[in-house]
């Protein structure tokens, strides 16, 4: 069975990272760029709900505990039984589950209250490779936030990870019964529209599917938004996140990141209103909108929420001021900082994949995709000028330059043949 292919500049379909190199060293903002963009700061300093607040099941790379993610996470668990920790380099998961619910230290969440259930979906792949998925993962993972977890009554699930490839008639039945069964119980479902213009990719296209597209400040959509056949669209360029080391980072793109804070966000509207049904949920984020972006004050005062949003309004510290929106950064503008690789020969020959580069910048790495007509694919790296690794015939090869956070554009290489 394929492997799905991770797309973007970090190599997942939800999540680009952003232009700028160097992380801010002061704490997060009081009012995150996102928030500002969502009239959404009030949420962060809202008082507690009526009862406990609700959960958020996140199906991604996992996620770590850090003094943003700690405090909501409730549990973190693998579909392979491993460990739960973020397995990707450049923890795709925790800065997710950040963006949605992160305490303060590095950023502050959509809403700081989430509970947080982590699934990782990925594999846990070999140090310093990027984690792949396969299709069914998409529904194991559904199903998994479906089953109980101790303090923790999960009211909408979210997956950042997309996809081009199609699943089979198979399993497409047997997501759509997976979110049949989730939708059965009270659950919701959201997922990134995908990083690439054009169609909305998969899950987020399949019916029950709550799709979200990445918006900028001004609310547009993002350069690297999926667009087409798109409705909705949350904050997801030039925000506020953590970075690897889980401190404050500016500026942050991805459907990724917008899918996770529109999450948080109606997770939170049901859990101060928990009469609200899923249906009723989304139908409040989506019928208050700005041009398509969400309005999360809007939402809730449409909700019979609005001392909900005084109060927390008047809670924001007073020296408070949005952040002023960044330029937007798009994965196409973030490969020009990094240059191409320039091959200097391909070959695979008595089945060994050789490639050797005409130069490689300092301190940047090879990053090297191997897919095969039968089998998962594999991927290379090293900050040396030659990679050789012993392969079944490969079926297509694709290089590009990592440096700093930053991605090259993708070149697909000619390989010379050779089975003798």
């Amino acid at each position: 069975m394929r492997a799905l292919k991770l797309t973007g500049s970090i190599a997942f379909a939800g999540l680009v990272v952003a232009l700028s190199a160097s992380a801010a060293s002061a704490a997060s903002p009081p009012i995150t760029r996102q928030a500002a963009t969502a009239n959404a700061a009030f949420l962060a300093y809202a008082p507690a709900p009526p009862g406990p607040p609700l959960a958020l099941c996140l199906v991604d790379t996992g996620v770590n505990a850090t003094p943003d993610t700690a405090p909501g996470l409730v549990s973190a668990t693998a579909l392979d039984g491993g460990t739960g920790n973020d397995v990707d380099p450049l923890t795709h998961g925790t800065i997710d589950a950040a963006v949605a619910g992160g305490a303060g230290h590095g950023v502050l969440g959509a809403w700081p209250r989430l509970r947080l259930v982590s699934v990782r979906a990925t594999d846990a792949p070999s140090p310093g490779q990027s984690p792949s998925y396969q299709f069914d993962d998409y529904v194991n993972g559904i199903r998994k936030c479906t089953e109980p977890v101790a303090g923790a009554s999960v009211a909408a699930i979210v997956v950042p990870l997309a996809s081009k490839i199609p699943p089979t008639p198979d399993q497409s039945d047997a997501f759509t019964a997976a979110v049949n069964q989730a939708r059965a119980k009270g659950i919701s479902i959201l997922a990134a529209a995908g990083n690439a213009p054009g169609p909305v990719q998969l899950p987020a296209s399949q019916p029950g599917v709550f799709a979200v597209g990445a918006g900028d400040a001004n609310h547009a959509g993002c350069p690297f938004s999926a667009t087409t056949g798109l409705t909705f669209y949350a904050p997801g360029c030039g925000i506020d996140q953590i970075n690897t080391a889980g401190e404050t980072f500016c500026c942050g793109n991805g459907t990724s990141q917008a899918s996770a804070f529109a999450a948080g966000v109606l997770v939170a509207l049901r859990s101060y209103s928990p009469a609200t049904t899923p249906a009723r949920a989304v139908e409040l984020l989506l019928s208050t909108t700005r041009n398509g972006h969400l309005d999360v004050a809007a939402a809730f005062r449409a909700a019979g929420l609005g001392s909900v949003v005084d109060a927390g309004t008047a809670a924001i510290p007073g020296s408070a001021a949005p952040a002023a929106a960044p330029e937007i950064a798009a994965p196409a503008v973030a490969a020009r900082r990094v240059p191409r690789p320039r091959v200097k020969r391909a070959s695979w020959r008595r089945g060994v994949l050789e490639i050797t580069l005409k130069s490689i910048p300092e301190n940047a790495r090879l990053r090297v995709k191997v897919t095969f007509a039968h089998r998962k694919a594999r991927r290379l790296t090293t900050t040396r000028l030659r990679v050789r690794a012993r392969t079944p015939l490969p079926k297509r090869v694709t290089v590009r330059l990592l440096r700093d956070g930053a991605s090259s554009a993708t070149v697909t290489v000619k390989v010379a043949r050779s089975r003798r």
